[in-house]
């Protein structure tokens, strides 16, 4: 997955679900990628998203973010 495609695809799970977040960055790290979105409180919220298949990463975004909405 391309550093565009995983902005693309968190904008895609925030605007699908309605959560309150906008991308701040997108890193590719060893872990996977290291994701920072914005809440519409100025609370920064970064997590990783394990490298693996879009579904799986997909899914691993949305329970994130719905855990800190």
């Amino acid at each position: 997955m391309t550093h565009a495609e995983m902005v693309s695809l968190v904008r895609d799970v925030c605007i699908h679900y309605g959560f309150p977040f906008e991308v701040v960055s997108v890193a590719a790290s060893p872990a996977g990628w290291t994701v920072s979105v914005r809440g519409r409180t100025d609370r920064t919220v970064v997590f990783t998203v394990p490298d693996g298949r879009p579904l799986a990463m997909r899914v691993a975004i949305q329970e994130r973010l719905q855990a800190e909405s």
